[in-house]
């Protein structure tokens, strides 16, 4: 059984809830190796599972961990947390960078495959409607909720499109209180 420093991190909040906490975010192996040192085991969440489990002192050690090293924990928690968000930050960049089709491409399709839905569906209604005018009603639900959710989505993503725009340019994106905003002036 392969167990995770996560796997563990309940186990050790029962009696350290600050190390435990920590254990189960981005910070989780610097915390477990600082608690295997401590309870003088291997650093892996077995060998920290076992020893929570098996010694009579652990819970003695875990306790004094838990309010010595808080400070340390806290700043191990926050530094995982900083490189994750870093992290996220520069594949946001990229991705706004890149001139791929796939990534640039994506909401303009959105657009094109709305309007075809919505022609393909319009055609149809009016084929149903020369078939048989009776049953319009039982497809105008299905035609409301199709068009309302396909423009939905339509309307994020050029609302999402013109901030990926502005930002490319060095702006900030504005929303629409932002506009209402600029014509009370």
């Amino acid at each position: 059984m392969n167990l995770e420093w996560s796997d563990v991190a309940e186990t050790v909040a029962k009696i350290a809830p600050a190390a435990g906490g920590a254990m189960g975010g981005p910070a989780g192996a610097a915390v477990g190796g600082l608690l295997a040192r401590v309870l003088g085991v291997d650093e892996s969440p077995e060998a920290v599972r076992q020893a929570v489990q098996q010694d009579p002192e652990a819970a003695a050690k875990l306790k004094r961990i838990d309010q010595e090293h808080e400070r340390e924990i806290l700043s191990l928690t926050l530094e995982a947390e900083t490189s994750r968000l870093a992290e996220i930050n520069r594949t946001m960049r990229a991705e706004i960078d890149s001139d791929s089709a796939w990534r640039a491409g994506w909401r303009p399709f959105n657009g094109w495959m709305l309007a075809l839905s919505l022609a393909c569906v319009n055609f149809g209604l009016v084929a149903v409607v020369i078939m048989d005018p009776a049953q319009l009603s039982a497809v105008v639900d299905v035609l409301i909720w199709s068009v309302v959710a396909q423009g939905a989505v339509q309307g994020v993503n050029i609302k999402q499109r013109s901030n990926d725009k502005a930002r490319k340019l060095g702006m900030q994106p504005g929303g629409f209180m932002d506009l209402v905003k600029g014509i009370r002036k």
